[in-house]
């Protein structure tokens, strides 16, 4: 049953969960803005995306399909080459990205007009097969195209208007990919908030107010174990910053960093969330993705 903690007016959530024996708990996030729309298991924000975003390439591209029959296996094309950090199977993605018909070149979705970013984890089966193996390779900033048999999209199957057998071409953008960090457990419980930037970014520095979209990692001191991972759901989750939405340490410890900042925060004990962690020093590593307003 979920467990409701609060730390002076700042409210809390942990859900403790038990599954064949052991147990775990879930920071949530009260009255975040957090309202998605699932796109094939993945996820495209409601909310505006940076404004550097929309220009990326020149911003909504027109997509030339290539000349010729439906492709039989994935083609792909490198339009504009990117040179920020690789994507491999794992990381999660934020693109911009234009779909039409091979037969008649008739667009079918964009995200661009959606005014959002798509974002989602790279070979974990929740796009098409075309863009899992599509985007492997690809480095933040580039433009590629994707001309994609029916077999590696939505096959014999009918979907959302896409009729069944198509061959679909897709030019995607790469605006950033973010790979999980790997947590070290702290030598010893803290009595006081420990906050350390492990890996510098560039953006915008974080202002009481602003809306972030952001990643975590929590960890028990005690036990050594993450007990809740946004990376492990595949879904940022986005918070107003320093108004009591999130943990505390974080409305105290993010204020002034910048995005694309990943924080480690190590946090005196928190009680009342789950057995095997209450009381525990907890360890988070938050990846800032951007500011939405």
């Amino acid at each position: 049953m979920p467990l409701r903690i609060f730390s002076g007016i700042l409210a809390l959530f942990f859900a403790a969960t038990a599954c064949g024996g052991s147990s775990s708990a879930q920071i949530d996030v009260a009255e975040a803005t957090t309202t998605t729309e699932t796109v094939d298991d993945a996820t495209t924000t409601t909310a505006a995306p940076p404004a550097d975003t929309d220009a990326i390439n020149g911003g909504k591209p027109v997509v030339d399909v290539p000349e010729g029959d439906a492709p039989v296996e994935l083609e792909i094309i490198d339009l504009v080459d990117g040179t920020g950090k690789v994507a491999a199977s794992g990381d999660f993605l934020s693109m911009h990205y234009v779909g039409v018909f091979h037969a008649d070149g008739e667009q079918f979705d964009a995200s661009w007009d959606r005014g959002a970013t798509f974002d989602f984890r790279l070979g974990q089966g929740q796009v098409i097969q075309g863009w899992d193996d599509g985007i492997v390779g690809m480095a933040e900033g580039g433009r590629r195209l994707l001309s994609i048999p029916s077999e590696q999209a939505y096959g014999s199957s009918e979907r959302g208007g896409i009729p069944a057998d198509s061959a679909l071409v897709f030019v995607v953008d790469l605006v950033s990919v973010l790979s999980p960090p790997t947590v070290e457990n702290a030598p010893a419980p803290v009595t006081e908030l420990e906050v350390t930037v492990v890996d510098a970014g560039d953006g915008a520095q974080i202002m009481s107010g602003d809306i972030l979209e952001m990643h975590y990692v929590a960890m028990a001191q005690n036990t050594g174990e993450i007990f809740d991972s946004s990376w492990d759901r595949g879904q940022a989750i986005q918070l107003q910053i320093g108004t009591g939405q999130g943990l505390a340490a974080w409305d105290e410890g993010l204020i002034g960093k910048n995005v694309g900042d990943t924080v480690r925060l190590v946090i005196p004990e928190i009680e009342g969330v789950d057995p095997t962690i209450d009381g525990s020093t907890i360890i988070t590593e938050v990846t800032i993705v951007s500011i939405l307003g």
